[in-house]
């Protein structure tokens, strides 16, 4: 008996012993493997690592090139404005050189008028005329430059009011009418309600809508029609300026708010003028919170909108139930 134990203890040990060198190998093996994988992941983050830092490298010398163009490109900013400045001081200079001598101009033409020097035949008259119209065309592009410069430097003011569009509208009667009947053309104006208040500068709207006005005539041909009309938003007001001229190109309509921008170049255009009247009036515009937008379809015309701020309707009310006093107490 105690012969067979010590075989059956034997062969036990054995086998446990064999179980135990197939552990120990499957875990040798799992440790090699693990082992290789880590060797590979260590080599994979070694070949990133290198590659983060070549990334490094090159973002480094991108940063340097970034602020070297910044560096360049704020120097050629202030040089740009500086040139911009003496540009804007040079021409508010001659500006004012140039209309001394014509305002003199304008005041002889006047007096020789008047017969102040002896008569003037009908031919004399007819030359004065023309010296007449021709310096104050010459006052209207100086004035148009002057007021171009100043709007470019931030230089001019506004005096921001609630203003009755009303009866800013139906004073352009007096500036238009005469300009639309030398040509033929038929001015039709819509007014607003009575009620309508506009917040902004009187004398600057007045001028937005003189130039596009004038504009409308210039390039509407004879026989033709102008229009007049408004619009009243929530918030805002917009006075439409609609001539049935020639139109503009739909790729040009953006072009001619540029200064000094006539889509009828060269020597032999049929229309004066300096081409900052639209510019002077969208910057005017956007000056007191509104804008100057145009549509237009070649051979069919052009609508000029200027929209503005609305007056607030209690201020507005407020004012129209003033002047509805004062008109009956005048009736009084």
């Amino acid at each position: 008996m105690p012969f067979t134990f010590a075989k059956v203890n034997a062969v036990i040990r054995a086998v446990r012993m064999s179980r135990q060198r197939e552990i120990a190998a499957a875990r040798m093996a799992a440790l090699e493997e693990s082992n290789h994988l880590l060797q590979t992941q260590a080599r994979q983050l070694e070949l990133q690592t290198n590659e983060a830092r070549e990334l490094a490298h090159e973002l480094a010398l991108t940063n340097e090139e970034l602020r070297a163009v910044i560096s360049e490109a704020r120097k050629a900013w202030a040089a740009a404005d500086a040139a911009n400045r003496s540009k804007a001081e040079f021409l508010t200079v001659m500006s004012h050189e140039l209309r001394t001598p014509l305002n003199s101009i304008g005041g002889y033409v006047d007096l020789l008028e008047m017969e102040l020097r002896g008569p003037l035949t009908d031919a004399q008259k007819s030359d004065l005329a023309r010296i007449k119209r021709s310096q104050h065309h010459l006052l209207g592009i100086i004035n148009d430059i002057l007021n171009f410069t100043r709007l470019e430097a931030t230089e001019i003011k506004f005096d921001i009011i609630d203003v009755p569009l009303r009866a800013l509208i139906g004073d352009l009667d007096a500036v238009v009418s005469p300009l639309a009947r030398a040509k033929s053309i038929a001015y039709r104006c819509t007014s607003p309600p009575v009620n309508v208040y506009a917040r902004t500068d009187a004398d600057k709207l007045r001028q937005i809508m003189i130039n596009l006005l004038s504009n409308a005539v210039k390039f509407t041909p004879e026989g033709g029609r102008i229009r007049l009309s408004c619009t009243v938003l929530e918030k805002s007001v917009s006075i439409h300026v609609e001539d049935n001229g020639p139109g503009i190109p739909h790729d040009k309509q953006e072009a001619v708010f540029q200064p000094f921008v006539q889509l009828d170049q060269g020597l032999t255009r049929t229309t004066e003028g300096t081409g900052l009247g639209l510019a002077i009036s969208r910057g005017l515009a956007r000056g007191m919170g509104g804008d100057v937008q145009v549509r237009s379809d070649v051979g069919v015309g052009s609508v000029f909108t200027v929209t503005i701020p609305l007056a607030s309707p209690r201020t507005s009310s407020i004012e129209s139930s003033a002047a509805s006093a004062s008109g009956a107490m005048r009736a009084d």
